[in-house]
């Protein structure tokens, strides 16, 4: 051991950043804390002429060492990374949201929030701010990016510097202080369709839905109540109807909340449960509730309106609770039953899920779509509300002889959800793929035919990528790889934004 090295690991860490002996906090996924600007990535391969504008990705970052150990990676504060991409070259940044949390944690040189999503175990100075980390999607919306944490208000940011406007409340219309952080933008209409749940404060069964015009001019605003307080990560919507999707990822008691117990937890005695709501002249008393077996609902692939007047809802499915660090209450993260991959069931499926208006039996029973172990689902946009025949998904290579670093996906596969066949590109072991983002070939060019864009983390050698694939051959694998020159964290969501739908600023202003 070299002697540098050796004074290095004997001196102690400072407190603020001596960071907890965990995978979230180690190796591959060890904070960054770094903001970013590179011009001209090297870029291997050929970048498609085609592909002009941005794609935007939220990435959570502890900037400070959490105030307890057993806290998670989701409640890191928000990076947004920009990849610029025009005439075959590529431009990257990267930069914080000036979240109320951030200026204050950053001014105090050290962590002051507590746990995720429980303020009573923050410093009693800051404990009713803002809690938003804005670290789990970005979307574009009234020429601005809206930096999205479920449990608050978005985050306005100036697409191309990446500085952040401040809270965005639509115009003062927006009367509940949390937001999803999956809202959906009508292709066909430009309308944005949004929720927040515990919308009344923690523990609260009060859902708040609203709809708002392309302008950001409300147009619906509806107050449901759940049959159980749970994570409701996701929404989905068609022509006619909102979906609703109540996982059994629970919410604590209120008294357990106070002693500093996590958020959720697992329950298994809950069922996954869905309602449905008229998109428009909604009134509380039209909701309704279905519900299935215990199991794990993560993202929505896409949702339409049947001839029969139906709802239909397409998503993956789990049979294990995927987010394992939110543990049944009095249960061990680590050792939980609930976390463990099921024995005779497929551990995850692309299924379509009915809704009738008109039922009785508000039982429901999925209908399997594709058979893969896969998640984070895109649909072609220009698809989105409609009926389709194609999502792509990150999944997990169903041909490798090892499990991928860190149980996480390292496959992206294109699946006709018609006969359930599949191609996918594998990146192998030492890989972890994302969610990818979906650019069309041409503006008219048929469902599902264009580009691919993913970040890609290389646990093999500590760097990240960006992979464009051509979805007319998946297995070929990436045309062009935009390396940067250093490591990126696992991201949760993002976006693609076209060029021409941008405000005209220059992203490469010296």
């Amino acid at each position: 051991m070299g002697a540098a090295y050796r004074v290095a690991s004997e001196l102690a860490l400072q407190p603020e950043v001596d960071y907890p002996n965990s995978p979230f906090f180690l190796g591959p996924e060890a904070p960054c804390r770094f903001e970013a600007e590179v011009f001209n990535c090297v870029v291997r391969g050929e970048i498609p002429k085609q592909i002009d504008g941005t794609y935007y990705r939220c990435m959570p970052d502890h900037l400070w060492a959490p105030l307890y150990d057993d806290d998670v990676f989701i409640n890191g504060d928000g990076a947004i990374d920009a990849v610029r991409i025009k005439d075959g070259h590529a431009d990257f940044k990267q930069k914080f949201v000036r979240t109320e949390r951030f200026t204050i944690e950053r001014a105090a040189r050290r962590a002051v929030f507590g746990k995720y999503r429980n303020r009573y175990t923050d410093d009693i100075r800051v404990k009713h701010k803002i809690h938003s980390t804005a670290n789990t999607h970005v979307i574009y919306f009234e020429k601005q990016l809206l930096a999205l944490k479920e449990d608050s208000l978005p985050y306005a940011m100036n697409p191309d510097t990446l500085e952040t406007k401040g809270v965005y409340d639509f115009h003062g219309q927006y009367t509940s202080p949390t937001f999803t952080a999956h809202p959906k933008i009508d292709p066909h209409t430009g309308e944005l369709i949004t929720m927040g749940y515990e919308a009344k404060g923690d523990m609260t069964t009060d859902v708040a839905y609203f709809l708002f015009d392309k302008t950001g001019k409300k147009l619906e605003e509806c107050w449901i109540n759940t049959p159980y307080v749970g994570m409701m990560h996701d929404m989905a919507a068609t022509d006619k109807w909102i979906v609703f999707i109540l996982t059994p990822l629970a919410g604590v008691p209120l008294d357990l909340l106070k002693q500093g117990h996590k958020h959720f937890a697992w329950d298994e005695n809950k069922p996954l449960t869905f309602g449905i709501l008229p998109r428009r002249d909604a009134k509380p008393q039209d909701v309704k509730w279905f519900h299935y077996k215990n199991a794990f609902y993560g993202h929505s692939g896409n949702a339409f309106d049947g001839e029969d007047g139906c709802v239909y809802l397409d998503s993956p499915l789990t049979y294990m609770n995927k987010f394992w660090f939110f543990p049944p209450i009095g249960e061990d993260m680590h050792r939980a039953k609930s976390a463990q991959r099921p024995m005779r069931d497929p551990v995850s499926h692309y299924v379509r899920w009915k809704f009738d208006p008109n039922a009785t039996d508000l039982y429901v029973e999925p209908e399997e779509l594709v058979n893969v172990n896969g998640e984070m689902p895109k649909v072609d946009p220009r698809y989105e509300t409609k009926p389709y025949n194609f999502v792509f998904l990150a999944m997990t290579d169903p041909e490798a002889e090892e499990a991928p670093a860190g149980g996480i996906y390292n496959a992206i596969a294109k699946c006709n959800i018609n006969d359930g066949t599949y191609e996918y590109w594998s990146a192998g072991i030492n890989i972890a793929l994302h969610e990818v983002a979906f650019v069309p070939r041409f503006p008219e060019a048929p469902e599902a035919d264009g580009y691919l864009i993913s970040v890609v983390n290389r646990h093999d050698k500590l760097l990240t990528d960006i992979v464009i694939l051509d979805t007319a051959d998946m297995a070929k694998g990436p045309v062009a790889i935009i390396e940067l020159p250093f490591r990126l964290r696992n991201g949760i969501h993002g976006s693609w934004v076209d060029q021409e739908d941008l405000p005209g600023e220059d992203f490469v202003k010296p």
